[in-house]
């Protein structure tokens, strides 16, 4: 009788702690998904930056074509909040 209360107890407090556990786990999609576009914004930004030095380091070396595409990919870095906010507002979002 003593045996089977202390498993009982020991079940009951393992799943409380278990609830405890797995409710902070979940968080709101949004501010996840926030965070994560800070992350790899956070990211890319240095990385088109230093595209953009190389670019204007094979113009001066007579490729032109390289400084087109960088200079396409940083203005479309840095517009993407822009472009999916209008994006949202067009579609209703």
């Amino acid at each position: 009788m003593q045996m089977m209360r202390c498993s009982k107890i020991k079940l009951v407090v393992f799943c409380v702690v278990c609830m405890c556990i797995t409710a902070s786990a979940f968080a709101d999609l949004e501010s996840s998904m926030e965070n994560l576009q800070d992350k790899i914004r956070a990211v890319s930004t240095p990385l088109a930056i230093i595209l953009l030095m190389v670019a204007a380091w094979q113009l001066k070396m007579g490729n032109k074509q390289l400084l087109t595409v960088a200079l396409i990919g940083t203005v479309i870095l840095f517009a993407a909040p822009q472009i999916v906010e209008l994006i949202q507002s067009v579609f209703g979002g």
